[in-house]
């Protein structure tokens, strides 16, 4: 079995990153969908641009997602409908219909070769409790016009279908836009930042040497400072695993169920891609389990092994709604996609690149990243308790292969195939969390915040900015008769 997404399966090592520049006009943070759609609409505005990118561009969350170009996202509707009015509901439905527009033009304008797809979306519900909830949004939808037909299927209680959606393959769609972009912008990989400081203009500091610039856009998934924004506060992460197997026929439609426990499909030429087990970062950390339990749901549903099985981690807003706009002079963030980061990736990079231009949209309003409303406060009220929890659970001897307390300070420790025991520090740099051992990816997980990082400490995922502390050793040089060693089996 393969612990990749089935779009990085034979992706070509690209050129060369740019040497990193020491002063730009504009530096984007983040080569993901929105980074990279933000340089290419920046690309001819007559300023320098400069792209950073902690890894390689294209291969951060972009890489895992299941690349769903549509507006049928659940119940969205109706829930800010309910949470704010109907006009807030409506600006987001239009907002979602306008990104799907602005990445097809990209598609057909750049003749990108993506494998775009015009795909119908389905969604549905397998409990009775949920058909209200379907039909409601069927009305909203065909009171704005849209082509809604309803779906009755033996398997299931109520659906709805909705046209002029997309899939595509995320990958081959990100590596043409670099293309395009790098003959006009400078794009430098392997470069973290790790810290932003206001003198004249911006200075930033990263893992090559500092970096001055005039206007800075945040597009790296989730945000790596606190201050002023309080992401943490207002977000939480989900986790979702995703399996992907070659199937005998494969159809032209894209699914997602609306009830408590989510199956989420799409097809791509003749593979099957399933995503299910969603849950609250903070809620489920067994990580082995989840892995197994959504392996064995995909063979239950569709009789076939899993060929590529990977995990994705999405940044849920308290609201519904996506934060993306100016939090400072000059400063831009852009995040919390809820899942939809295709659509809203896109539409992120389209709203901050008018606004650095001079051009307010008329979304500014509904996704204002410093907004503040009932629903923000009392879920980051509550959310603030389950980070208190995980952070108990995540002690658990049973969360870690070994552990060894060395001077009041906690170490994980796991002894690879050769021998070699890689040893790091269990704290997350971010806001101290305890870390967790992925048995399944191998790697060290915060199960607050969503950061990862390798076996040997090195970070893979923000939003931590910095390396682990770490010793790697021979088992044989090291017989771990420490007083205070506990081994959980």
């Amino acid at each position: 079995m393969i612990r990749h997404s089935l779009w990085e399966e034979g992706r070509r090592k690209k050129e060369e990153s740019s040497a990193l520049e020491r002063e730009t006009d504009i530096l984007i943070i983040g080569g993901g969908i929105t980074g990279l759609t933000t340089a290419y609409f920046l690309k001819d505005c007559g300023k320098r641009v400069l792209l950073l990118d902690k890894g390689e561009v294209g291969g951060g969350v972009t890489a895992k997602t299941t690349a769903k170009i549509t507006y049928l996202q659940k119940t969205i509707y109706q829930e800010l409908k309910e949470r704010f009015n109907k006009e807030t509901a409506k600006q987001y439905y239009h907002s979602q219909k306008a990104a799907i527009k602005l990445l097809t033009n990209i598609v057909e304008k750049e003749k990108i070769a993506c494998d775009l797809t015009e795909t119908d979306s389905v969604i549905f519900c397998f409990e009775e409790s949920n058909i209200e909830k379907i039909k409601k949004e069927e009305a909203l939808l065909r009171e704005w016009k849209e082509e809604i037909e309803p779906i009755m299927h033996e398997q299931i209680k109520y659906g709805i279908k909705g046209k002029n959606t997309y899939t595509f393959h995320p990958l081959k769609y990100l590596d043409s836009l670099t293309k395009i972009v790098k003959k006009k912008v400078n794009i430098a990989e392997n470069v973290l930042v790790t810290q932003i400081k206001e003198e004249d203009g911006y200075l930033v500091k990263t893992s090559k040497g500092q970096v001055k610039s005039k206007t800075i856009v945040v597009a790296c998934h989730y945000p790596f400072f606190l201050i002023p924004i309080m992401i943490p506060l207002k977000t939480y992460i989900k986790r979702e695993y995703v399996n992907a197997a070659r199937v005998k026929e494969p159809k032209n439609y894209m699914a997602l169920n609306i009830d408590s426990s989510l199956h989420s499909l799409r097809y791509y030429k003749d593979y099957l891609i399933y995503v299910s087990l969603d849950h609250k970062l903070t809620s489920r950390i067994n990580y082995q389990k989840n892995y197994e339990e959504s392996k064995k749901q995909f063979k239950k549903f569709f009789h076939e092994t899993p060929e590529y099985t990977w995990m994705n981690q999405d940044i849920m807003s308290h609201d519904g709604l996506p934060f993306i706009g100016k939090i400072k002079e000059n400063l831009f963030l852009a995040t919390a996609y809820n899942a939809w980061g295709m659509t809203n990736g896109t539409l992120a990079a389209k709203l901050i690149s008018d606004e650095i231009r001079g051009h307010i949209s008329f979304y500014h309003q509904l996704f204002d990243p410093k907004r503040n409303n009932l629903t923000l406060m009392i879920n980051s009220f509550v959310g603030s308790f389950a980070y208190l929890k995980v952070y108990a659970q995540a002690l658990w001897k049973k969360n870690l292969p070994v552990y060894i307390t060395q001077t009041g300070v906690r170490y994980g420790l796991y002894q690879d195939q050769d021998g070699t025991v890689h040893k790091i520090k269990l704290v997350c740099p971010h806001m101290k969390c305890s870390l967790v051992f992925n048995k399944e990816e191998k790697t060290w997980d915060c199960p607050c915040h969503g950061s990862r990082f390798d076996l040997d400490g090195n970070i893979i995922e923000g939003p931590a900015k910095e390396d682990l502390s770490k010793t790697t050793y021979k088992k044989e040089e090291d017989d771990h008769n420490n007083s205070e060693e506990d081994q959980n089996e």
